[in-house]
């Protein structure tokens, strides 16, 4: 009896503890707050809602003014863009 109330007690600190760890990072959303924010703040993402290729578009000419991305950098950032300042279905 001792070694099934033992046993259900680990169980349930094991769930707890893996409740309690944090999310894992979201390398796109990184990518944003930190190359985005070396020109300008991201006060300007507000109220956006483009979807992926737009983005592609706007950040083309940030990249052309030497913002420091990877092809695969970039595609993270749009894939973070596009997820949380896409363009939004019709509900």
């Amino acid at each position: 009896m001792l070694m099934r109330v033992g046993a259900w007690a680990a169980a349930l600190l094991f769930a707890a503890a893996a409740r309690s760890e944090p999310a894992p990072k979201d390398r796109g959303r990184e990518l944003v707050e930190d190359v985005c924010t070396y020109c300008h703040n991201l006060d300007r993402l507000r109220g956006r809602e483009l979807s992926r290729e737009e983005w592609r578009g706007l950040t083309k000419g940030m990249i052309s003014e030497g913002a420091p991305v990877t092809d695969e950098e970039l595609s993270m950032i749009l894939d973070y863009l596009a997820k949380n300042y896409g363009k939004r279905h019709a509900q």
